[in-house]
């Protein structure tokens, strides 16, 4: 082996390249520039390489650059001993760098036909172009979606919340009408338990007994005006009421009847604006929710009473049928109690639909103060989380004017009658008749007709009648306000007094009650219907009135 590199690597017995050449200068010159050219533009591809790799460590075919670069490098040092062997004949070193540069060319063959497949899957330009607008279009079409599906929860919100409003409404109209019909009941109810007692004030079980009934009477009368709250069928006399002021008179009220383990809290908002409201209504309102605080912190805590202005945006107010966006007055209710399951919270204003324990609670607060608040046009919101206590929010709407309406006093009027005489219309026989017998015994004359057709035929008889006293909901085709607005067609200057367990919107609007109307509610007692019989009759009382159930 090692004679035969000395063979090959011995020089003496070759002539030089040049020789071939005949030494002319002209093909030497040639030569050796063509060739250290060829060599130097050799040397500097392995250094291009070497910068792209090194710069562009991402490319995915970097590694193939080095044998590259190693066969390129071997090929321009040929080039180079092609020059040198023309003066010197080292064609033996010149034969082995030539074998050494066939290696490498094998070997990086072999490792680039693999890579063909791969090199030419790399998009071109155009195919980058058009990746890059199929991107872009999708990108388009991927926020249209994202838009309609925003589009359609909102539609599904929005569904829920209108399926959750006919729902209530639904329910009111049911409670609506058993209260209609409870309330004709306990109007009876009522009145002879006050004929009752005066008969038996000689017996102290019978009085005794007597004090029973009225309570549970009055209970029930309790339980149909929240039903009437919730139902938004309740007469509402709404007038320009100062929130700050009357928060301050409901929290005194409150703090004895909530105990001493719940620290109120009242924030109000200086120069808040006045609220258009029925400040009796609110105040049972405010009441109930602050029982229910009281209720969800057994152990004590705090009730934060907030007064302020919000705005309500037409996207908070879409979904809520009646209400419109704009300013409010709006009053918070904040507690730190147990909190109301995520599950409850759908649930909550459902009249009956209760989270205390069984005999700690009707489950018609809230139904109430859903009902009024709504019949008032304004909303309420209710947020809750377990553990970390409930927030309710009131929205009333506000008055249009800025000073308090000013109620002129009264004088107590007479309670007897002086033989005028009393057209009663009610369509209900049991009540009918409990209210002829209470109306003679307070001395008045009476006549009696089952519906509008029957009283309007008393009219036109020609039978004295000095007052109407008409229930507003009856069978047929005339409901009370069309029997009244008949009547004084029929005789002008003739006086009305409606009467009902609810109204149904046929004498208020959208339950206040209209100008010049006087009303009363069912039940009644025997003093409050003395009382409004003398109202009524009496020309110089005869202003908008109406007598509250008790």
């Amino acid at each position: 082996m090692w004679s035969f590199l000395e063979r090959l690597l011995d020089s003496s017995t070759f002539s030089p390249h040049g020789i071939c050449l005949l030494w002319e200068p002209e093909l030497i010159w040639l030569h050796v520039i063509s060739d250290a050219l060829i060599a130097a533009s050799y040397f500097s591809i392995p250094f291009a390489l070497a910068i792209l790799v090194s710069k562009r460590r991402d490319f995915q075919f970097g590694w193939m650059a080095w044998p590259f670069a190693a066969f390129i490098l071997a090929c321009g040092l040929t080039h180079v001993f092609s020059i040198y062997t023309l003066w010197v004949p080292i064609y033996g070193l010149e034969g082995l760098l030539k074998a050494l540069t066939a290696v490498a060319s094998i070997f990086t063959a072999v490792l680039l036909w693999p890579l063909i497949p791969k090199i030419l899957a790399i998009p071109s330009e155009a195919q980058l172009r058009e990746a890059h607008v199929a991107l872009a279009e999708e990108g388009r079409q991927r926020q249209r979606s994202e838009f309609l599906l925003e589009r359609f929860r909102e539609a599904e919100a929005n569904e829920s919340k209108i399926r959750q409003a006919q729902k209530m409404e639904a329910v009111g109209q049911l409670t609506g009408g058993i209260a209609h019909d409870f309330n004709n009941i306990l109007t009876v109810i009522t009145g002879t338990i006050d004929i009752l007692s005066d008969a038996v004030t000689h017996n102290r079980q019978l009085v005794e007994i007597t004090g029973l009934i009225r309570d549970a009477a009055d209970r029930g009368a309790s339980l149909t005006r929240h039903l009437l709250a919730f139902a938004r069928k309740q007469p509402l006399q709404p007038s320009d009421v100062d929130v700050n002021a009357l928060m301050v008179d409901t929290i005194e009220l409150l703090r004895p009847t909530i105990g001493d383990h719940v620290d109120i809290d009242f924030c109000p908002t200086p120069n808040l604006p006045r609220a258009l409201v029925d400040s009796n209504q609110l105040v049972t309102a405010i009441i109930n929710l602050a029982l229910n605080a009281r209720d969800a912190m057994p152990k004590g805590g705090r009730l934060r009473i907030e007064t302020g202005t919000a705005e309500l945006k037409p996207s908070d107010v879409q979904g809520h049928d009646g209400l419109a966006a704009g300013d409010y007055v709006a009053i918070a209710l904040i507690d730190n109690g147990e909190g109301i399951a995520e599950a409850d919270l759908a649930k909550v204003f459902e009249p009956f639909f209760i989270t205390k324990d069984v005999g700690k609670g009707t489950g018609l607060g809230l139904s109430m103060v859903y009902g009024f608040v709504k019949q008032s046009n304004g909303h309420v919101v209710l947020d809750s989380e377990v553990g970390r206590g409930t927030r309710v929010m009131l929205y009333l709407p506000r008055a249009a004017m800025a000073s308090p309406a000013v109620v002129p006093e009264r004088r107590q009027p007479d309670v007897r009658g002086a033989r005028e005489t009393v057209l009663v219309v009610e369509d209900d026989r049991l009540v009918r008749s409990y209210v002829l017998t209470q109306i003679e015994s307070l001395g008045y004359t009476t006549r009696s007709a089952n519906n509008g057709s029957e009283a309007l035929a008393v009219l036109d008889s020609g039978a004295p009648v000095e007052l109407l006293f008409t229930d507003v909901i009856m069978p047929g085709a005339m409901n009370g306000r069309d029997l009244a607005t008949e009547a004084q067609k029929r005789r002008p200057g003739l006086r009305v007094l409606f009467t009902s367990g609810y109204t149904e919107n046929a004498i208020d609007q959208d339950g206040k009650l209209a100008q010049g109307i006087l009303f009363l509610a069912k039940p009644y007692s025997r003093a409050q219907l003395a009382r409004m019989l003398r109202v009524a009759l009496r020309e110089e009382e005869a202003v908008v009135a109406q007598e509250p159930a008790e």
